[in-house]
């Protein structure tokens, strides 16, 4: 198969002829994303198996929806013969097939890049079944319910076995299409001709693992063009409908080269495959999934999927109400105080950056004199390494406020903030608009996350932290985010809290 392979030098002269003359200034700079904010304008990419993730979908549903009705025609026709249709049963039935399925989807049981190849599609549906198996028992057991033992023993079991015959019967299916050249990933290959030629034979060769190669494309030849070289490949990535790219391992593609390559990606979500010499910049991101037997590694998007979102959202909510029951008396007393020691109301509000940038009035108890804000710039001036001593010795700040203040508790009132869903309980720190201007191109990612009302800087000496540590943990946080790196982070902030460290 006739691929084409073009140099950096001669995509970069493509991109230069059609790029318009107002971007960036003018036709020689590249912009300050390099390539990210001008391939994310474009069309989102679809993902190839669309079509194969839903037929996954409907095939789990019945597998799960069947399984149950067998179990009740199994458990009550031993007695007497007869099932009897009952409406706990059909309840039942349909509450197990709504939480299996979200199971599914949490376990990324319809991940593209997961299914219809190797056996991590498998590890996750059975992963997804035992899981579901113990959350309908735990619950049964809690609300004593009256539906039988023997019914969720039988439809569990029966559920997985249907779930992976359909799932099998469904790869072979897929098998036989990407032969036939359908629901394959277009592919880019970036590296020296000797290593796409060994990427493209083995893709080639192996139809079934889901790549076919449309074009090649040489790594930046030094430092000084990367920026072009990412406008020039986000160019390139649209016009040849790019679904996935693999890379070499190459000296130009330094770990700075592939990070930046990597959010250039994540705007239409295109798949991206490194080599394993990147383990040392990828971290917890690498996870190893089937490329045509190649040693590939998959690198994921530091984003949460519409079930891990779903799921976060449901637990800071959850967790603001609850905290906002037990604290009301404190809040109350806190309210009281704060009105009658200062002249000014009780809360103060104040625009914050948001997810995606969008802003939002963030609350707390006012602990600063009224009209602080007015004198932050003439008392705090431009955030640098002595900005922590300006904190320290600030005068806007009330006696009351600083004892809010040094235990934490003036940010109390951002639970509502939670509980409005403009905030998570964790996440970066909420930025002032006026800080924006600060920000270098790589902070913004930052803002691909709700700020928290705790987060990585809470925990590593709050206002004690400089500017760029500041930036530095923020980001850490988006691109490690898990769940258990959640509940880590409010454990820790209650052992800061109640020491007071890192505040005043």
């Amino acid at each position: 198969m006739s691929v084409d392979r073009i140099s950096w030098e001669t995509e970069i002269a493509s991109w230069r002829s059609v790029m318009p003359a107002t971007r960036a200034g003018s036709a020689a700079e590249p912009s300050s994303g390099s390539g990210q904010e001008h391939l994310t304008a474009k069309a989102r990419r679809r993902s190839p198996l669309l079509a194969y993730q839903r037929v996954c979908l409907v095939l789990d549903l019945v597998a799960i929806v069947g399984s149950a009705a067998l179990a009740y025609v199994l458990r009550f026709s031993i007695g007497d013969g007869v099932a009897r249709p009952d409406t706990l049963y059909v309840a039942t039935a349909l509450l197990l097939a709504i939480v299996w399925i979200c199971v599914l989807a949490w376990r990324g049981a319809y991940d593209a890049r997961s299914i219809g190849t190797g056996t991590e599609e498998h590890k996750r549906v059975v992963g997804a079944a035992l899981l579901t198996f113990g959350t309908v028992a735990s619950l049964s057991f809690l609300f004593d319910t009256e539906v039988s033992r023997a019914f969720v023993v039988i439809s569990i079991p029966l559920g997985l076995l249907a779930s992976v015959a359909g799932r099998l019967s469904a790869r072979r299916w897929l098998r036989g299409r990407r032969g036939d050249g359908r629901y394959l990933y277009r592919t880019l290959l970036i590296g020296t001709p000797h290593q796409t030629f060994d990427m493209r034979t083995n893709f080639d060769a192996d139809r079934a693992a889901g790549f076919r190669v449309v074009s090649e494309i040489d790594p930046p030849s030094s430092a000084a063009g990367v920026d072009l070289w990412l406008d020039a490949l986000a160019d390139h990535l649209y016009r040849e409908r790019v679904d996935a790219v693999a890379v070499g391992r190459c000296e130009t593609v330094t770990p700075d080269v592939l990070r930046r390559l990597a959010w250039t990606l994540e705007g239409p979500r295109i798949d991206l495959m490194v080599a394993p010499g990147f383990t040392d910049f990828a971290g917890p991101r690498l996870s190893v999934r089937p490329a045509a037997g190649l040693p590939l590694i998959h690198l994921d998007e530091p984003r949460l999927t519409r079930p891990q979102r779903f799921l976060k959202g449901a637990f800071d909510r959850t967790l603001a109400a609850l905290a906002l029951v037990l604290l009301s008396p404190v809040l109350l007393v806190i309210a009281l105080l704060v009105g009658l020691t200062s002249r000014g109301g009780v809360f103060y509000t104040q625009y914050r950056v948001g997810r995606k940038g969008k802003l939002f009035r963030c609350w707390k108890f006012r602990s600063m004199v009224t009209g602080a804000d007015r004198l932050r710039a003439e008392v705090l001036g431009t955030p640098d390494a002595s900005m922590p001593d300006r904190y320290r010795t600030d005068p806007r700040i009330t006696g009351v406020g600083r004892f809010l203040r040094r235990w934490s508790l003036d940010e109390l009132p951002q639970l509502f903030n939670v509980l409005g869903g403009s905030m998570s309980i964790v996440g970066p720190r909420p930025m002032l608009p006026d800080e924006m201007s600060l920000l270098e191109t790589d902070h913004h990612r930052r803002h691909l996350t709700k700020p928290g009302l705790t987060g990585l800087w809470q925990i590593n000496g709050r206002k004690q932290t400089t500017w760029d540590e500041r930036m530095h943990l923020d980001l850490s946080y988006v691109e490690q985010w898990s769940p258990a790196l959640d509940l880590v982070i409010i454990a820790k902030t209650m052992k800061v809290v109640l020491t007071g460290h890192g505040a005043y």
